[in-house]
């Protein structure tokens, strides 16, 4: 630790501090407010698949980060088991698989607007019937929005809580110099105790949001 901390006042010490607060840019509100972002488009791939994404443009999350209500969303929209829009697409015939989030990147989630998209893997059939795919998408986002998060929503989000604790105390051992270059960026976006954390723990429940 002597040796390193050497090095870092060797390299950093000369970099002078301007006080300057954080650049930024909320005030650039809903940056995707045109008739062009509400349209569909058709992109013929490279490789033979078929697959429909649904993209919204949110207000920013990222000051939520020890709620990440895009990640509990995803949860609930992603399930695979009795009841999830998934398993109502297979047995459709429809889709092969679903996921859905946010990268939490800077194109996706910065202080001007949050990206939550939806990506479904479709069958031959379901590219013939994509429409009714979306729609089942946006009827299944509906019925959460309407029952709203009650009990057993704090049950879900207390199990998310536990699975990211494990995933996050178990981890595999990664690169030194991606960990740093990690920790780097989480100190643009997270409070001082967070930086280990705050881009993998949950840490509150909070409904309103």
């Amino acid at each position: 630790l002597d040796t390193l901390e050497k090095w870092v006042t060797e390299i950093f010490s000369e970099i002078p501090n301007n006080g300057l607060p954080k650049p930024s840019f909320g005030h650039l509100t809903q940056p995707f407010d045109t008739p062009e972002f509400h349209k569909l488009y058709r992109v013929v791939p490279i490789r033979k698949v078929h697959s429909l994404t649904i993209t919204w443009a949110l207000p920013p999350q990222e000051q939520y980060y020890r709620v990440k209500p895009l990640h509990y969303i995803s949860w609930l929209v992603g399930h695979e088991g009795k009841g999830s829009v998934l398993s109502f697409l297979r047995k459709k015939f429809w889709a092969l698989a679903l996921y859905g989030g946010n990268g939490e990147t800077g194109f996706e989630q910065n202080s001007t607007y949050s990206i939550f998209s939806i990506s479904v893997t479709l069958t031959d059939e379901g590219y013939k019937h994509f429409y009714e795919v979306a729609h089942v998408v946006f009827q299944y986002l509906k019925m959460l929005q309407k029952r709203g998060p009650d009990q057993r929503q704090v049950l879900i989000w207390e199990e998310i809580q536990k699975i990211e604790a494990n995933e996050f105390h178990y981890q595999e051992q990664t690169d030194p110099v991606d960990y740093v270059e990690n920790l780097c960026e989480n100190m643009q976006l997270f409070q001082k105790e967070d930086f280990l954390t705050g881009d993998q723990l949950l840490f509150e429940y909070k409904p309103e949001v």
